[in-house]
């Protein structure tokens, strides 16, 4: 069985269209977060973002985009809490 696995191949034959290149839905509700500051509706000091967020778009920069604005907003936010300053 471990021969047959290790020898087990799949011919590639070309790519999927664009239109089909779609992330992964789910995730935690954006009616759950807080849009200014990514802070948690249901929990205090609980900063939420990147593809923990319910997003869905499709692959390539549009995700990491999210992911990068979503990451800077929720954590300049909870250093303000940090801080004190919130």
């Amino acid at each position: 069985m471990v021969t047959t696995l290790k020898n087990f191949t799949l011919p590639i034959t070309g790519t999927r269209p664009l239109a089909e290149a779609i992330v992964t839905a789910g995730g935690i509700s954006l009616k759950e977060v807080n849009p200014k500051t990514l802070g948690s509706k249901l929990f205090t000091n609980l900063f939420i973002a990147g593809e923990v967020l319910d997003i869905n778009g499709y692959t390539g920069g549009y995700n990491l985009q999210a992911a990068f604005s979503s990451g800077y907003v929720a954590g300049e936010n909870a250093g303000l809490l940090a801080e004190g300053k919130e």
